[in-house]
């Protein structure tokens, strides 16, 4: 990625001061979070999710757009590496809403060395999200502005991304500290974006960190965030006042064609 990219990612993401190490890289990771959407919209439009960082870059950066995690991630690790990082890809298990068998690995995330530590830096999740980077070796609850996520230890190289709520801790995602090919996520991505069984092929989500809880809108119920606690929920027609609220709520640009809004607007409602 070269100066003039650089320069147009971190003004996407409100970065004008960045400094190298554990500092900069939260920064990095809440800015994003607040700035660039988590988002899937191509994928239920029918659009061909591809991996390739020009396609990115112009995607999220320079059309305005967001993206789902193996979108932002992808294109986030680029930005590390440019910066000096040395981002490690890792696949992980989602385990939102307690599945009832092992999920499948799903989400892409990165890890990050540090001064001697590994962090685990992720922008590209929904549910809880962390907006921090995590050391996966120190299992000590860490506060955000959302309250406390830690990771826990589960065997050998595998740790649990959690967040604290009400009912106790709730898992997010499981994640190995093992190697990853570029393979593995093309295939991961290739079967998240286009298998039916996949909920990101038949629900609509998009969603928005903010300076104290987050925006979230799926399929067409609005709802807003107070750290974990959701404050307000409304409906929201599909047609104008749905892409009115995608625009005006997460500042996103969308360009579909009618072909694409009709298949778009088809939701499952399981």
């Amino acid at each position: 990625m070269n100066d003039s990219k650089i320069t147009d990612y971190l003004n996407r993401i409100k970065v004008n001061d960045f400094t190298p190490g554990l500092a900069g890289l939260t920064k990095l990771q809440e800015r994003h979070l607040e700035n660039i959407p988590f988002e899937n919209l191509d994928i239920p439009a029918g659009r061909r999710i591809t991996l390739d960082h020009d396609h990115l870059f112009n995607k999220i950066v320079q059309k305005n757009r967001g993206g789902y995690c193996f979108e932002l991630n992808t294109l986030y690790a680029e930005l590390l590496k440019s910066l000096g990082f040395t981002p490690k890809p890792v696949l992980a298990r989602v385990w939102l809403s307690n599945p009832k068998k092992l999920p499948p690995r799903n989400h892409l995330a990165y890890l990050v060395e540090l001064d001697g530590r590994t962090y685990l830096t992720d922008v590209g999740f929904g549910g809880l999200v962390t907006r921090v980077p995590l050391d996966i070796n120190v299992s000590v609850p860490v506060s955000d502005k959302d309250g406390l996520v830690r990771i826990a230890p589960v065997a050998g190289q595998q740790f649990m991304v959690q967040r604290k709520t009400k009912k106790g801790w709730a898992s997010q995602y499981s994640f190995e500290n093992v190697e990853v090919s570029e393979e593995d996520i093309e295939i991961a991505n290739y079967y998240m974006s286009t298998n039916p069984r996949s909920h990101f092929c038949r629900h609509l989500f998009v969603g928005k960190l903010t300076q104290d809880g987050r925006i979230g809108l799926f399929n067409n119920k609005l709802s807003f965030r107070k750290g974990i606690k959701k404050i307000t929920t409304k409906r929201i027609d599909f047609g104008e006042d749905w892409l009115a609220a995608v625009r005006n709520e997460f500042s996103l640009n969308p360009d579909f064609s009618g072909k694409e809004l009709t298949a778009l607007f088809y939701t499952d409602p399981d």
